[in-house]
């Protein structure tokens, strides 16, 4: 009851000063997106570029850390600035809060003293605090204490799935370390506060929010879990309206004539009306850690301007922006339909994955491409398989490189109820032209690879590749820029596990990235270059409308089906409420 309470006592001071809580949150972020990150993510760029540094990866760390250290300073160098802007970010929200609360009014020079002051009186060892401590409080980012900064901050989701379906005591692990990282998220909440109004140290703002939290962790998860439940039941009810009055339209034949118009203002509706729902999620965020924090700043007492231009300005903009947006995308001028992927040639279960099995049975479903693996076996020859042991598919402690291919070709391989025999890629490319079924080639980078993998492989498959206009990516960026060096014509991609340092300077047409970390500046970014961007491997229909809305240029996936039922469904038969129930489903926070 007491969390209840404290949340109807917060949302109603909110409300009283909606309109001044609502332009420091949209200040900061327009700040942090159009100002802050692309300078930042120009230095990155152009230390990585005068370093001749063309990617940054888990692959080149060791090299880059022995002979490029001066790169690797500079990146540190860019860390801590996104570390410094972060804390001056937090500090400037809660300090502007504050500042409302007690109806006093700031200039901007008063601001940035109070954040100078904040910022400059840090020891130099409380930046590895505040990593720590941005990073363990990022559990309660989702109720609008979060940053574009650290959006970045995640855990892959194909590392996730292979933690749990092959090792699972890790996964097992990993849900408890996530456990404990938000136990003491949450009794470390007024960490921050009390630095800035209380003047503690870290040390004593600790034992503080320590002390604050004990005994009452239910009561600060039950103001969070509330926060979560009040914006989650207002979002699901008022997209579930404005979507259900756009069905009504839809499919009534004497509203036709109102369907298009009556589709653009429902989407600016829904998009404004999710604005305000990120505005109040993290105003209120803000308010629950001051409303437990005791200040001492001294605030002028000067009179209130006006802020109807403010609202004015920014109302007009949203609208337009809004409606040009909705309008061009209910005309289908902003998306096209994603090339559709078959990772490793399987849809849904249907076959064990990179055999010839499962690619004859996916061809006929014909996707534009079938994803698939090559390695090198014992013998110089090639082989398809995605793992680097058998042990997974046919119970064989070895790697393929430590086989023949006939002994590798005569082993059988389960999965999926299935049983079949592992292919070799002579047979496999041979099935995928006499099937038309275009491949998308990757070349794994395995312990066993010899020095010149991608030179034989280029000499005896050249022809037949681009005659069936395949495509190459790997995870090993020598390997791309070989390939592409080898056969020019040929379309590569090179592969990113994660989306951390923006766009590689790469020979490369293309991209092929996790689709967790793939976010829109990237895709936008790699488009100015003229490369593509495939994203993998998304399975679910929310994912999937997600890549498809950033512009994603191709999807791989382990459900064709879907994926080609969503392309349908959007670009084909599509109806104005089909498409606003789909952009609702990928509709992420406007402000990250």
């Amino acid at each position: 009851m007491g969390s209840l309470r404290e949340l109807r006592y917060q949302n109603r001071n909110f409300w009283k000063y909606f309109w001044k809580y609502g332009q420091i949150i949209i200040l900061i972020q327009l700040s942090i997106n159009f100002i802050f990150v692309p300078i930042l993510n120009a230095m990155a760029n152009g230390i990585n570029y005068l370093g001749n540094v063309n990617y940054i990866s888990y692959s080149n760390a060791i090299d880059l850390i022995t002979h490029k250290p001066l790169v690797v300073l500079g990146l540190i160098f860019v860390l801590l600035i996104i570390l410094l802007l972060v804390f001056a970010q937090f500090t400037l929200m809660l300090v502007s809060f504050q500042a409302i609360k007690s109806n006093a009014s700031l200039s901007w020079w008063d601001y940035l003293k109070s954040v100078s002051k904040n910022l400059f009186g840090l020891p130099f060892k409380a930046f590895g605090f505040f990593l720590l401590y941005f990073l363990i409080i990022t559990p309660f980012g989702s109720l609008g204490m979060s940053s574009t900064l650290l959006s970045k901050v995640k855990v892959p989701q194909f590392i996730i799935d292979w933690l749990f379906q092959e090792h699972l005591p890790l996964g097992l692990l990993l849900i408890a370390v996530y456990l404990v990282i938000f136990y003491i998220g949450l009794r470390w909440l007024f960490v921050l506060p009390m630095m800035i109004f209380e003047n503690k140290d870290i040390k004593d703002a600790i034992k503080r929010s320590w002390h604050m939290t004990q005994g009452k962790m239910l009561y600060y998860l039950g103001l969070f879990l509330g926060l979560v439940v009040i914006v989650a039941l207002f979002v699901m009810i008022s997209n579930g309206f404005f979507v259900g009055m756009q069905a009504i339209v839809d499919n009534l034949s004497f509203l036709k004539v109102i369907d298009f118009p009556m589709a653009v203002i429902n989407m600016t509706i829904i998009r404004l009306l999710n604005y305000v729902v990120s505005l109040y999620a993290a105003g209120m965020s803000v308010l629950i850690l001051l409303s437990h924090t005791h200040t001492h700043y001294f605030y002028p007492r000067r009179k209130h301007r006006s802020h109807k231009w403010f609202w004015g300005i920014l109302g007009t903009v949203f609208a337009i922006s809004f409606i040009g947006y909705n309008s061009f995308y209910f005309n289908d001028l902003f998306l096209t339909p994603p090339l559709t992927i078959s990772h490793r040639g399987v849809d849904d279960g249907n076959g064990v994955q990179n055999t010839i099995q499962s690619l004859e049975a996916t061809a006929k479903e014909k996707p534009d491409y079938i994803e698939m693996d090559v390695q090198e076996t014992k013998d110089h020859q090639f082989v398809v398989f995605h793992d680097n042991t058998l042990k997974g598919l046919a119970g064989i402690n070895k790697r393929p490189s430590q086989m023949t291919l006939d002994e590798l070709t005569q082993t059988q391989i389960h999965e999926n109820g299935k049983v079949t025999h592992i292919a070799s890629f002579d047979d496999y490319l041979a099935t995928s032209t006499r099937l038309h079924q275009k491949l998308l080639v990757e070349l794994k980078s395995v312990p066993g690879n010899k020095k010149d993998f991608v030179k034989l492989f280029a000499k005896k498959y050249q022809k037949q590749l681009l005659k069936n206009k395949a495509m190459v990516h790997s995870l090993n960026y020598n390997y791309i820029e070989e390939t592409k060096n080898l056969i020019p014509k040929i379309t590569t991609s090179y592969i990113l596990p994660f989306n951390l340092f923006g766009v590689p300077f790469t020979n490369a047409n293309a991209f092929t990235m996790e689709y967790t970390t793939l976010n829109q500046s990237f895709i936008d970014n790699a488009h100015l270059q003229q490369k593509k961007v495939f994203a993998w491997t998304a399975n679910d229909e929310e994912s999937m409308d997600r890549m498809i809305f950033m512009g994603a240029d191709g999807v791989i996936t382990d459900n064709l089906t879907e994926l080609q039922t969503e392309n349908d469904d959007l670009f084909k038969h599509a109806t104005y409420t089909k498409r606003m129930a789909a952009y609702i489903s990928q509709m992420q926070d406007p402000f990250e």
